[in-house]
């Protein structure tokens, strides 16, 4: 007669390895990443990812990306724990096409489905290093191009913290927002070159950041895959629009 493992109460509540599918199509790329985390053995790693710079057919390319890196994986759609996608702020196009597919694979697998602000994606990729290398121990201040005359902020500090509040701040505002840092910044997103300049411009010192295409989806899928399941429930997938909708009613029409 064969004999069977005992295990402790606690080992009946250690949750089971973790796989999450991040999406960010917020700006003008389309990228997928994977994240696996298995609690028991510590393991925490990236899986596969991919990234497309894409003014416009996010819609296209989204779900083929999807598949691409999950046959990399060499796993399938049943394997997906948990989705995670980018909320905004951002094109609007781009931020609709992954919140729709995001919702659409969540809401047909029964998973749950974290939302992410782009902003706070590229942070935490900084911090943890997911696309490329930033200097420790200083400021982050994340700019995203509004595709208008201002460009969206959020200030952190060097462990991820948000400092500050999402904001659309125009350029001429740009080196007072930066002023209240302590420190130099160092500037992530698609914006930094021109923050960059106009704080050249104003004797304002900083750094600036790349880091690749897939950073910010890699960042969603690892904060979605660590994610406990009061953060998942606190973090909706609603888009996040810093500006209210440039909509105008015409004489006579209702409101």
């Amino acid at each position: 007669m064969g004999q069977t493992s005992a295990s402790s109460p606690a080992d009946a509540f250690l949750p089971g390895p973790t796989i999450a599918l991040g999406i960010d199509t917020a700006t003008s790329v389309c990228a997928v990443a994977l994240w696996r985390v298995d609690p028991a053995t510590g393991e925490s790693r990236a899986l596969a990812a991919k990234a497309e710079a894409l003014a416009r057919g996010q819609a296209e390319r989204l779900l083929p990306l999807v598949e691409e890196v999950l046959a990399e994986a060499g796993l399938d759609y049943a394997a997906i724990d948990r989705y995670g996608v980018t909320i905004g702020p951002g094109a609007f196009t781009g931020l609709r096409v992954g919140l729709a597919a995001a919702r659409g694979l969540a809401l047909a697998a029964g998973r749950p489905l974290m939302g992410v602000t782009g902003l706070q994606a590229f942070a935490h990729a900084a911090v943890h290093g997911l696309g490329g290398a930033v200097p420790d121990g200083r400021p982050l201040l994340v700019a995203i191009d509004s595709r208008r005359d201002d460009v969206y902020l959020q200030a952190f500090d060097a462990a991820g913290v948000a400092l500050s509040e999402p904001d659309a701040v125009l350029p001429a505002d740009v080196p007072a927002f930066a002023a209240r840092l302590a420190g130099m910044p160092v500037l992530l997103g698609d914006a930094a070159p021109a923050v960059a300049t106009v704080l050249s411009a104003a004797g304002c010192d900083h750094l600036v950041a790349t880091l690749s295409a897939e950073g910010p989806a890699l960042a969603v899928a690892r904060m979605t895959a660590l994610a406990i399941p009061a953060v998942l429930a606190a973090h909706p997938a609603n888009p996040l629009y810093i500006r209210a909708p440039d909509v105008t009613v015409a004489p006579g029409k209702p409101g």
